[in-house]
């Protein structure tokens, strides 16, 4: 039924252009009977002759790009109408061309256009369609990967669409192709005089997406540059600065954010959360010191010929961590104090509370992890006092957090193992059940 309706749409569409040739070549018209009937390689065939009998014509031309369009529609394979379309393009192009030098141009010359459209149209809304549609969706296996062969279609068909490029660059994301999202981007991007400040955006994030935070990082600063009132730029540049290792950018970037407008909380947030991760990082490499000076420990025990340099190697150890743990309440009480603006801005903000709890346990881990490797047990007790006194800081603000979102599994989670290492057992279990644990 539906080839039959196919063929009748044919018919109907080919009776149209029959009507409307006015030429008398019987090479062309032999060309049109033979599209009608379906039988392209012999309409092809017949084209070519009547290219060769009259090179400076546009109507081979344009009948082979119909054909081509016919051809394409018969590959049931997406992907593989490549090349079809391409043979279509430049049927197409050529055609247009060999139009404009005509002295007498027949009625085809009007639709060459119409026809590169109305094919890319096919194309591109198919691929709209199958993204889309979740009932469509379900009617094929992989539907971002057939999307993404509709919108390489249609931009072989019709390159200067940059709708189709940029359409194409997103679809790809979805489906985890951040190549192939960048380069259909950065095509529509050349394209365009001006590139809209999202395009900028897009592009930074799939370099991000990619591991090419450099990249991201060139793409965003030229944003910046042409948009320099865009926000959204500004912070997602800040974060990329971050990720690529730039930390004392990120938080200048933000900084100078927050000098604009003061009072906005989403830019203190933005910089408590850099300097909370910066912390966090620093952290990080204290512990792997401690880990090191732990393993040098058990290497003097055992060999006491290389005491003096074993002894050396923890000494500078030591040294570096005590430079690490200054720059990092350096940076702690700054991204205490901007998290704390923070819920005087938004008293009702779980996050600004929730990070606030993170902050207040990765001062008591560093307590904890700085009383694991001292021998000095007086020193222990202290420090295991001080890191309950910040873990008991760190529940104050994951309580308040639970408070403003009681249906947050994981504020719940962290509340709980905070209430496990302050040995509140009661609390810890019902915590724990919040959590669904």
């Amino acid at each position: 039924m539906k080839k039959l309706l196919r063929n009748l749409l044919s018919a109907v569409l080919f009776v149209g252009i029959l009507a409307s040739c006015e030429t008398t070549d019987p090479l062309i018209e032999e060309a049109q009977k033979n599209i009608f009937t379906q039988n392209y390689d012999s309409a092809l065939a017949v084209l070519d002759r009547s290219i060769q009998q009259n090179p400076e014509s546009g109507l081979p031309y344009y009948y082979k790009a119909t054909t081509y369009k016919e051809i394409a529609l018969t590959i049931s394979q997406i992907s593989e109408r490549k090349e079809t379309y391409q043979n279509f393009r430049d049927a197409a192009v050529t055609a247009r061309e060999k139009f404009a030098t005509m002295e007498e141009t027949p009625s085809e010359a009007d639709e060459v256009n119409n026809l590169i459209l109305s094919t890319w149209g096919y194309e591109h809304n198919k691929a709209i369609e199958l993204v889309n549609s979740d009932s469509l969706k379900a009617t094929v296996e992989e539907p971002l990967k057939v999307a993404v062969a509709h919108l390489e279609n249609a931009v072989i068909i019709n390159p200067d669409s940059t709708l189709s490029w940029d359409i194409l660059a997103q679809v790809q994301s979805i489906d985890g192709n951040y190549p192939g999202a960048i380069e259909a981007l950065n095509t529509s991007m050349e394209m365009k005089s001006t590139p809209p400040s999202d395009d900028y955006l897009r592009l930074g994030a799939y370099y991000r997406d990619n591991e090419q935070p450099e990249e991201a990082i060139d793409v965003l600063e030229t944003g910046v540059e042409s948009y320099p009132d865009s926000v959204q730029l500004v912070q997602v540049l800040a974060d990329v600065y971050m990720q690529a290792g730039q930390r004392d950018k990120s938080i200048q970037t933000i900084e100078a954010l927050i000098e604009r407008d003061p009072n906005n909380a989403q830019y203190h947030l933005a910089l408590g959360t850099q300097l909370l991760q910066a912390t966090t990082e620093i952290s990080e490499n204290i512990t792997g010191n401690y880990d090191k000076i732990y393993d040098l420990d058990t290497e003097l025990r055992n060999n006491r010929n290389k005491s003096a340099a074993i002894k050396a190697s923890i000494d500078s150890l030591v040294s570096v961590n005590e430079e690490l743990t200054a720059e990092m309440n350096q940076l702690s009480d700054q991204a205490e104090s901007e998290l704390i603006r923070v819920t005087e801005l938004r008293p009702n903000s779980a996050q600004a509370f929730q990070y606030l709890g993170i902050y207040f346990t990765n001062k008591a881990a560093a307590l904890y992890e700085k009383r694991n490797f001292t021998q000095d047990n007086e020193l222990a007790n202290q420090l295991d006092q001080q890191a309950k006194e910040e873990l008991k800081e760190a529940m104050k603000y994951y309580e308040r957090a639970v408070e403003i979102e009681p249906d947050n599994t994981g504020y719940w989670q962290s509340l709980s193992r905070i209430y496990v290492q302050l040995d509140m057992q009661e609390k810890a279990s019902e915590a724990m059940d919040k959590a669904g644990m």
